[in-house]
């Protein structure tokens, strides 16, 4: 199971690079309290959670911009698109979208849920 996990977060990172993050920023965020880093701590899928250090060989962090823009690195590899808010909380590249409460978000894509904490 922890091979499968491991494989949907490979599957969720290359896609990320892939479709999401091919667009500027440019808006003003300023004011927006999801601007920061925001570093994933756990995955899950069908029940079974595993911290990241446990997956991945390095972070897996989304920092968002006050510009609007959005930085991703997992493990070292880096690429950047846009964010905007959502009603409970952000969106990434109109492809992923994460509900947050306080300094936790939460993030699904293909069932994996992946939890973060802002920095």
């Amino acid at each position: 199971m922890k091979k499968r996990i491991k494989v949907l977060i490979t599957v969720f990172a290359v896609a990320a690079m892939c479709f999401a993050f091919t667009a500027c920023g440019g808006e003003d965020m300023s004011g927006s309290p999801y601007v920061g880093t925001w570093t994933a701590t756990s995955a899950s899928y069908a029940g079974m959670e595993m911290s990241i250090s446990d997956l991945l060989d390095g972070e897996f962090t989304f920092t968002l911009e006050d510009n609007g823009k959005c930085e991703m690195n997992i493990s070292g590899e880096k690429d950047t698109g846009k964010w905007s808010e959502t009603d409970s909380g952000f969106k990434i590249a109109d492809e992923f979208e994460a509900t947050v409460d306080g300094d936790t978000a939460v993030l699904e894509y293909e069932g994996v849920t992946i939890k973060l904490e802002r920095k």
